[in-house]
């Protein structure tokens, strides 16, 4: 698939102008699996709002070698069929697809609806091994090297470890990898997320500081991004973009559009119907003022979790989602 500037995300955006300033959140639904661990840090620069730490590489031939040589490796150890066992799909398709069996309707109708170049699919492995993914989206921020997802795509929560060999791979499509991919600097979360009793989900949002593609390409300019802004409102329309899992095959961007509502007490959360959001669309952004023809908007939400009735919910994103925000600017400032 070539580069397409016609579905890039316009930056900077309209219509919401004055409220662009106010950079916020991130959210999505649950990945494939939660495994138990070792409680995280929070990190300077502001220990009450962010819980962050250096991504890990722990792939054959990164040890012991220059950031560089590290980075390689785990493009190296990301092939095709690693990227295809972290969506739970077989390397050629579903099984149901070369058997003969019944297919899923749903697992046809996918790849040729809206979608966008600065969302994409979000590869991982929990600390004991496990392959996994989640979708994440690039922020159009100073920086150009942030990368919004879920929380719990990056650490598992309360007592939880930190996922590890991080990659980001914008616009994939059917094994294509138009802008190429981003590995992981440094992995941050709401510090509500990583500590507590029990997994906030209000404040289920994160951030990946990206490094580079092989070209020097920085991910917003590679894949162009969204601001982020703070008034989605009930009765509000998005747009939501997301590489779902089985049935789907994880390999295609899935279109929702819904109205949203808030949920129901004591959860204070924003919530959308859309089925096909499964597991592995989280971090999937709620795009608000989407274009069909330039694929422009502004992302007011993000997949956070669902219940069995299709129903998606996202973090509300506010002034403490704000902070984080800036927070990861500041980080960003010090990658090399």
């Amino acid at each position: 698939m070539s580069k397409d500037r016609s579905i890039a995300p316009a930056r900077p955006g309209r219509g919401r102008k004055a409220r662009l300033r106010t950079l916020l959140g991130v959210l999505a639904i649950a990945a494939s699996g939660l495994v138990a661990g070792s409680p995280a840090q929070a990190s300077a620069p502001g220990e009450a709002d962010v819980a962050s730490r250096p991504a890990v590489i722990d792939v054959p031939g990164a040890e012991g070698g220059t950031a560089v040589q590290k980075q390689q490796a785990l493009l190296d150890y990301w092939t095709p069929e690693r990227v295809r066992r972290a969506t739970g799909a077989e390397e050629d398709g579903p099984k149901a697809a070369s058997t003969g069996a019944r297919v899923d309707p749903r697992i046809t109708a996918v790849a040729e609806g809206p979608h966008s170049t600065a969302v994409g699919k979000l590869v991982f492995e929990h600390a004991n091994g496990t392959p996994d993914h989640c979708t994440a989206t690039a922020i159009d921020s100073e920086s150009e090297i942030l990368v919004l997802t879920a929380a719990h795509c990056l650490h598992e929560g309360p007592d939880g470890t930190w996922t590890k060999n991080v990659v980001f791979i914008p616009a994939r499509h059917d094994g294509d990898e138009p802008y190429g991919r981003f590995t992981a600097w440094n992995v941050a979360t709401s510090a509500l997320w990583a500590s507590g009793d029990k997994p906030d989900w209000e404040h289920d949002y994160g951030i990946v500081v990206t490094n580079d593609n092989a070209v020097g390409e920085t991910v917003v300019e590679a894949a162009g991004g969204y601001q982020i802004v703070p008034d989605a409102r009930t009765g509000e329309k998005v747009s939501v973009m997301g590489y779902s899992g089985p049935p789907y095959d994880g390999e295609h961007q899935e279109f929702c559009e819904d109205l949203i509502e808030p949920t129901v007490p004591p959860l204070d959360m924003w919530q959308v119907e859309c089925a096909n959001m499964t597991p592995g669309s989280s971090g999937s952004p709620w795009i608000l003022d989407y274009d069909y023809n330039t694929g422009a908007g502004y992302i007011g939400g993000l997949n956070s979790i669902s219940d069995t009735q299709g129903f998606m919910a996202s973090p509300r994103f506010d002034a403490r989602a704000g902070e984080f925000v800036a927070l990861l600017e500041q980080i960003a400032g010090a990658r090399p």
